[in-house]
């Protein structure tokens, strides 16, 4: 049952990325379509085909097609059923049925959209020192945009603008926000027997400590740096792997890659400049395996903090 619950909550947030990158993406259309654009459009198409007509009947929003985000209520409704029905064995009543459902929706924020709109404002940090590199490039213009609105709203907040404090200010505003929408919508839940009917993978990271909020904060805390730090990871190792596969360096892909993490492999071969042989860099191997190391006491922290 846990596999089936994880394969549910894995195709869930796919189909959620895909509905939110189309929704977003449509005034960026007129650009054209870059590969990835173009994929997520078909796959949307095929998701929202049976729901437009009902959509468009009860929301009516000029210029923008809602279509996406009504799929995507849906979807996550169902998923929070499915959730519902894992624990229907254990307690089959209308609060587990609830909780399901929060937890489906709650899953939008805290596994997408914060961790998400976080790289999305670092990753803007990094392509502005690139910006005639990146002028047509459809994924890369949507992430302007987000970063810019996103600032916008919270330019009263900032001491500067310089990049960094940006990005620190963010990272504060996302954690509190994460923070507060997991105490909100848990907290109903705490004293129900709901909770532990759910299967183990369901439950979010130190649920027992929501009754004591302010202890919870560090927890949330350090899951939205490991989620960060994670990604990192992540883009650091695509970046030694296509230096090893032959692949074009000149690749659009490649090269908006090596923008992002252009600050990472700088630091790694400035703190270790012995790692270089010939033309064979390790530093970014070392960078990698000390940044693993690090999420993993990152998890260890979370794990003990959760208990």
């Amino acid at each position: 049952m846990d596999l089936i619950v994880l394969l549910v909550r894995f195709a869930g947030d796919v189909l959620s990325l895909i509905l939110l990158y189309d929704f977003l993406v449509q005034p960026f259309r007129f650009y054209g379509l870059d590969p990835l654009t173009r994929f997520v459009w078909i796959a949307a198409r095929w998701v929202c085909a049976p729901l437009e007509n009902m959509s468009r009947r009860l929301i009516q929003v000029p210029q923008r097609d809602v279509t996406p985000l009504f799929a995507l209520g849906i979807i996550l409704f169902c998923r929070g059923l499915v959730y519902a029905a894992a624990a229907a064995l254990n307690r089959p009543d209308f609060t587990v049925i609830l909780l399901g459902v929060t937890l489906s929706f709650q899953e939008l924020f805290t596994r997408l959209l914060v961790p998400c709109l976080l790289f999305i404002i670092y990753i803007d940090i990094q392509f502005s020192r690139h910006q005639a590199n990146i002028i047509g490039n459809v994924p890369a213009m949507l992430l302007h945009d987000l970063a810019k609105r996103f600032i916008l709203m919270i330019r009263r907040l900032l001491p500067s603008y310089h990049p960094w404090s940006v990005f620190f200010v963010v990272f504060l505003i996302l954690w509190i926000f994460q923070w507060l929408l997991l105490v909100v919508t848990l907290l109903p839940f705490q004293q129900s027997p709901a909770i532990s009917a759910l299967p183990m993978v369901l439950h979010p990271q130190g649920v027992e400590m929501v009754d004591t909020p302010l202890l919870f904060l560090p927890v949330v805390f350090l899951q939205l740096a490991r989620t960060f730090f994670l990604g990192i990871f992540i883009l650091l190792l695509l970046n030694m792997v296509s230096g090893f596969s032959g692949f074009d360096p000149y690749n659009p892909a490649l090269a908006l890659l090596s923008f992002i993490i252009e600050p990472w492999v700088s630091f790694s071969r400035r703190l270790f400049p012995f790692a270089r042989i010939g033309a064979v860099d390790f530093s970014i191997g070392i960078l990698i395996f000390l940044l693993w190391l690090f999420l993993d006491i990152l998890a260890y922290m979370v794990a003990r903090m959760g208990s």
